[in-house]
């Protein structure tokens, strides 16, 4: 024996326990070009969607397509700078942005646990600010196109419950997370994408709940590696929200 110690090959640098090829100026430009796009896009959008209604020509139909294709921008704005930063210039995988099996039953209990903590959170936070400072919450965006029929239920349900989930876990905690995490540490990375995952919703008055729900889903992430658990918690969570909203508008129907 020659009394060398063996050293294990140093592993790259890893985000979730994943190997993150991109890193955290990526995710700052992905972010600001991201925000200036879509900011551009929800003006424009909005500037139309009054002329038409001024005019009496928004119909079900025209709400639905425009609904559709506003969203749709949306999704493939994220995908996009995605796939171009982390897929296509740093050659990831999917399993690198947290596509990768995990335990069904593990992913159900954080489901469980997180939902009553998201919604008794949600909940003492209206009482606070309604009884304590006095302001009554506002109607959300998908309160608001609940209450009005914007848009058919189908849509929604679809759109919220399944398309958005996928999308804004894959882009906030497999790319931006990660990105963060890498060059910073997880405690700012929580810090930031959560911010960002709060402001890209554009409601003020929900500024902290999102901000606390986007600060669990990367916990989630963090402690899983995977991005099933903190996908199929935000489903629920939307899912669980919409019923609860079209349940309110058929006791306003009916009474």
């Amino acid at each position: 024996m020659n009394g060398h110690i063996p050293r294990h090959k140093e592993r790259p640098d890893r985000g979730a326990g994943l190997n993150i090829t991109w890193n955290a100026a990526d995710g700052v430009i992905a972010a600001v070009f991201l925000a200036v796009v879509l900011t551009g896009v929800y003006f424009g959008s909005a500037r139309i969607f009054i002329a038409l209604s001024e005019r009496e020509l928004l119909s079900e139909n025209i709400s639905n397509i425009s609904f559709i294709v506003l969203y749709g921008i949306q999704v493939l704005l994220m995908m996009g700078t995605v796939w171009f930063f982390a897929l296509h210039r740093r050659k990831a995988r999917l399993r690198d942005l947290g596509l990768k099996y995990y335990s069904i039953g593990k992913t159900l209990w954080y489901t469980l646990i997180s939902i009553v903590a998201i919604f008794a959170i949600s909940f003492i936070y209206i009482i606070i600010m309604s009884l304590g400072l006095g302001i009554e919450a506002p109607e959300s965006k998908i309160e608001t196109l609940i209450m009005n029929r914007s848009v058919s239920n189908t849509v929604l349900l679809i759109v919220v419950s399944f398309i958005g989930p996928i999308v804004e876990e894959v882009f906030f905690r497999g790319f931006l997370y990660s990105a963060f995490k890498k060059n910073w540490g997880i405690l700012p990375a929580l810090f930031l994408s959560s911010i960002l995952f709060s402001l890209v919703h554009l409601e003020i008055y929900s500024f902290i709940p999102l901000f606390m729900i986007g600060w669990l889903l990367a916990y989630i992430f963090e402690k899983t590696r995977s991005l099933f658990p903190a996908i199929f918690l935000h489903a629920m969570y939307n899912l669980i929200l919409i019923l609860i909203l079209l349940g309110q508008l058929e006791l306003i129907n009916v009474y």
